[in-house]
This record gives C-alpha cells, sequence and structure tokens, in this order.
C-alpha cells in the first residue's frame, strides 16, 4: 500500500472505526439478550446477527469482520439454548455450522468492502494527482506570462494570497456563506496567479513599453483579458465537466470589469460580474497600487486604501470593498511579506491605474 493510501485509510478508520465497532458489539449483545428472551436459537432472531457482521466487515475489513461474526456466533453458541421453555440445549454441530457461515457472511461482505475501498482510495490518489497536474499547469502557464514582465513572481504570489483572505472573510457573511465553500476558497487561490496569462499575447513594445501607454495602446492591451479566457476555454472544451476550469475563465475575462458597468471587455456591471472575478479586481489594483511603475511611484497601503474605498460602488463591489477595509491591515502584512526584492518597474502589472488615475485624480 502506498503512503497516501496509508494515510487515507487511516482517516476512513478514524472516520468509521470508533462508531462502527461500537455499534456493531452493541447490536450483538442486544441480539444475543434477544434471542435469549424469546426462548432459544430455535426461534428467527439469530438471523439478526447478520447486521452487525455486515456492519463490521463493511467499515474494518473481511478480517475484523471474521472476528466479529466468530464472537457473534460464541454469544448465540454453546451457553445458548436451543429452546430455553424446553430445556433443550443446542448440538455442538449447530452452533459450529453457525460460526463458519457467519464467519464466511464476514469474509464476502468484507472482501467487497475492501475492494470498493481500495478503489475510492485509487479514486482520491488520482484526483490527487489531477489536482497536482492543474497546479504544474498553472504555475507554468503564469511563469510563461511572468518570464516576460516580471521576475520575481511576488504579484501572483501576493494577488493569490489576497483573494483567499477575501474569500475567507466574504464566507462569514450570510450571504455567500452557501457559495463560498472550502472548495471554493481553495480554487481561487490555486487559479488567480491565471488572471493575466493573456499578456503571453501582447506584443513586447507594449508590454514592456518604459512609459505610460497611449490609448491605442491600452486598446490593445485590454485584449489580453480574451486571449486569456480563450485559452483556457480551448482546454475547456477538452475538460467540458471542469469547475476549475470554469473559475479560471471567469477571473481571467472579468477581472477588469467594473461595478458600474465601464470596465472591459463587455462592460458587465453589478453581481453579473462573476464573484470570483470582483474579489480578483480589488486583489489586483491593490497590488499595482503599492508597486513602483514608471507612470507612478508605489503609494503606501494607507493611500491604496483611500483609493479603493473612493472607488467602491464604482470600480469595486461596495460589500467586497467593506470586507477589504475591515481586514487591511493583513492584506498589508501579506504584500510585506510576499514582497521580496524590487519588481522590474517597467512593466504593466495594472495597467487599468493608469486611466483610474486619470478619472479619480489619484
Amino acid at each position: 500500500m502506498r503512503r497516501s493510501d496509508s494515510i487515507i485509510n487511516e482517516m476512513w478508520q478514524r472516520k468509521w472505526g470508533v462508531s462502527g465497532w461500537f455499534v456493531s458489539y452493541l447490536f450483538s449483545l442486544i441480539v444475543t439478550v434477544l434471542v435469549y428472551w424469546t426462548g432459544g436459537t430455535i426461534t428467527a432472531y439469530p438471523n439478526l446477527m447478520y447486521i452487525p457482521i455486515a456492519i463490521m466487515s463493511s467499515t474494518h475489513g473481511k478480517w475484523h469482520g471474521m472476528i466479529h461474526g466468530i464472537v457473534s456466533s460464541l454469544l448465540i453458541g454453546p451457553f445458548m439454548p436451543l429452546d430455553r421453555a424446553m430445556g433443550i440445549r443446542q448440538t455442538t454441530i449447530n452452533w459450529i455450522i453457525r460460526l463458519l457461515i457467519y464467519a464466511i457472511n464476514a469474509y464476502v461482505i468484507g472482501s467487497i468492502s475492501d475492494f470498493f475501498r481500495h478503489v475510492y482510495l485509487e479514486r482520491v490518489n488520482k484526483e490527487k494527482e489531477i489536482a497536482e497536474t492543474k497546479l504544474a499547469m498553472i504555475y507554468s502557464l503564469v511563469k510563461l506570462a511572468e518570464s516576460r514582465d516580471d521576475s520575481t513572481g511576488a504579484h501572483i504570489e501576493r494577488v493569490a494570497q489576497i483573494c483567499r483572505l477575501l474569500a475567507i472573510n466574504l464566507q462569514k457573511r450570510k450571504k455567500y456563506q452557501k457559495y463560498i465553500d472550502e472548495d471554493y476558497i481553495e480554487k481561487i487561490t490555486q487559479v488567480s496567479p491565471l488572471h493575466d496569462i493573456g499578456k503571453v499575447g501582447i506584443p513586447d513594445y507594449i508590454l514592456l513599453k518604459p512609459g505610460r501607454l497611449s490609448a491605442e495602446e491600452y486598446e490593445l492591451m485590454k485584449a489580453h483579458t480574451t486571449i486569456g479566457a480563450k485559452t483556457l476555454l480551448e482546454v475547456k472544451e477538452k475538460f467540458p465537466d471542469n469547475r476549475f476550469l470554469d473559475m479560471a475563465i471567469g477571473i481571467t475575462y472579468f477581472h477588469h470589469e467594473k461595478w458600474n458597468g465601464t470596465g472591459y471587455p463587455f462592460g458587465l456591471a453589478g453581481e453579473s460580474i462573476p464573484l470570483s472575478a470582483r474579489i480578483m479586481a480589488i486583489a489586483d489594483v491593490y497590488d499595482a497600487l503599492r508597486s513602483t511603475r514608471v507612470y507612478k511611484k508605489a503609494f503606501p497601503h494607507a493611500e491604496s486604501v483611500r483609493i479603493i474605498q473612493e472607488e467602491s460602488g464604482k470600480a469595486f463591489d461596495p460589500e467586497i470593498v467593506k470586507v477589504f477595509i475591515e481586514i487591511h491591515e493583513e492584506i498589508r502584512e501579506i504584500y510585506d511579506r510576499y514582497s521580496g526584492s524590487q519588481e522590474n518597474p517597467n512593466i504593466h502589472l495594472g495597467t487599468e491605474l493608469e486611466f483610474l488615475f486619470e478619472e479619480t485624480g489619484a
């Protein structure tokens, strides 16, 4: 058995072990009392002993099941009368045959249970390998994009952790409790680094321009959302049931949409923008505000928070902004922790900021 199988099997045993063991033996004792109380093994009640044997075999496997079957057969074996009212004892062959039947029954049920447990463990391991492959694919794509404009990769680490923190705190709100679960939090942390993979399709003279983009260049830069999303949609065609890709596509397509409908590429507004993209939008802008760019200085944390707060209801979902404000000190800690060395200022991580500043006067 592989180490991962062993670990999962231990988890299985912790989940079912004590309760299955307790229920099985308690049930056997109850059946024993019932058999004696109703007159002995001549009644139909000894057949109830198959139930606890099946429980033990299915939850603990064939060997524990066989032991339980032997114990159960002894409970209603040599000392249990055939007919208590008539004072007739069981013959030895009678309870020995029952013991063998119980043991064989436990072995068969346990073997089937062990087989399906093994299938379950194999499936879990396969899903784990697929998840690890997904992560490898994500970071390969991200590094492909980052290799052209960000040698440190700190940006993608920061936005991933900020998205995670925002999702965790949104989950505490009644509105999102049924929508945001642990799986959602895990997914948004994993796929958020993909938000700008479409930049691999943007020409270097725009992506690496050591200055502010012109309006025409900005229009070309905006195409990175559709380039990235279309790339992921092609992957989605091969894996149509993959919800992991659904969130990645949503974030890549819509993280530059604005709450008031003035964003791109489709001008979506309000809750028509996927929640994951609305979370990503704040994380991405905050990180761009805090970073030095050729067209702007790095804003301090307090000023970045003020700008995001002013954009509540305009660029950003007001409810997510409220959560952002509540946890802004934790977000500052994330930025500081993952900042690393100074990034290249001649890059356009937060392209929309050039035009956001023009609108806000920041």
